[in-house]
């Protein structure tokens, strides 16, 4: 309660800092909870005596009889497999990202929780025991349903990809997030693929982001929601790369740090020719 006192319209410099320190302390009570859930997303070892880690996995899973598996006591053996098997495609995925990119994840969703939290009946230790895994699971379905961010060569995203009818070859999902004769770079530039050299030095999530923001005149809000992530993961991100390509052109860094407009200009009009026409786009 004194964390969301800082929510409060009324609220003093002194209760903002003391809301603040309260956070700091909800997360050092909380580590372990998301080590728990960090630890499940990237490695997928599912500890089938944990109710809280089986309904995590539940809303992650469409067979009836695996649900139903879930949902007793103890799991059969020959349910686990075709379980892990399902939930592998979310380590594959969202698990792929940087560790410290999912527990930033996974500490904001705390607090959005924290925040919403009110006292009728329930203490807040369960209320999060309820809710704070389909908090996450939704985050996740939210990021996985971006077929942007899914690796294509993965054999597991094609099959994934095929239970939805909508999709099909006339009208290719990648033509709807990258069209080309809009100059805005496809799949294989943000791979690194087709890209110059100039812009080999960004990550794929970091090439995305700057398409979204310097072409598509997105904000950081709108791309958070586009790739489920939280917004200052999405301005640190753009931050870094925009830092990197002004280091890779040595252009001065404080004329990209301030606006989207100057960044702009910086990154399209001060930078050096490259071969590649959709690097210039």
């Amino acid at each position: 309660m004194r964390y969301k006192k800082q929510f409060e319209e009324n609220a003093t410099e002194e209760m903002i800092a003391d809301s603040k320190e309260a956070g700091g302390e909800l997360l050092l009570r909380f580590e372990p909870l998301f080590k728990k859930y960090l630890v499940l997303i990237q490695t997928g070892h599912i500890d089938f005596s944990d109710r809280e880690m089986k309904r995590f996995v539940l809303s992650f899973i469409g067979d009836p009889a695996l649900k139903a598996a879930l949902k007793r006591k103890h799991a059969t053996s020959r349910f686990c497999h075709p379980i892990n098997q399902r939930f592998a495609f979310v380590v594959e995925t969202y698990g792929k990202r940087d560790s410290i990119d999912i527990m930033i994840d996974l500490q904001m969703l705390f607090f959005v929780l924290a925040k919403r939290y009110k006292q009728m009946g329930k203490n807040f230790c369960a209320y999060l025991y309820n809710a704070y895994c389909y908090e996450v699971s939704r985050h996740i379905k939210k990021y996985t349903n971006d077929p942007a961010n899914i690796p294509y060569r993965n054999i597991e995203y094609e099959d994934y990809m095929q239970s939805y009818s909508e999709y099909s070859i006339e009208n290719c999902f990648e033509d709807q997030i990258y069209e080309n004769s809009l100059g805005i770079p496809d799949t294989s530039w943000v791979r690194g693929e087709s890209c110059s050299d100039l812009f080999l030095c960004l990550t794929p999530e970091e090439r995305k982001i700057i398409i979204k923001y310097y072409l598509e005149d997105y904000n950081d809000r709108q791309i958070a929601e586009v790739f489920g992530m939280h917004i200052n993961t999405v301005n640190q991100k753009r931050r870094k790369a925009t830092m990197k390509l002004a280091i890779e052109q040595g252009i001065d860094i404080k004329k990209i740090k301030h606006s989207r407009k100057s960044g702009k200009k910086a990154l399209l009009y001060e930078a050096k020719p490259v071969a590649n026409a959709t690097d210039r786009a």
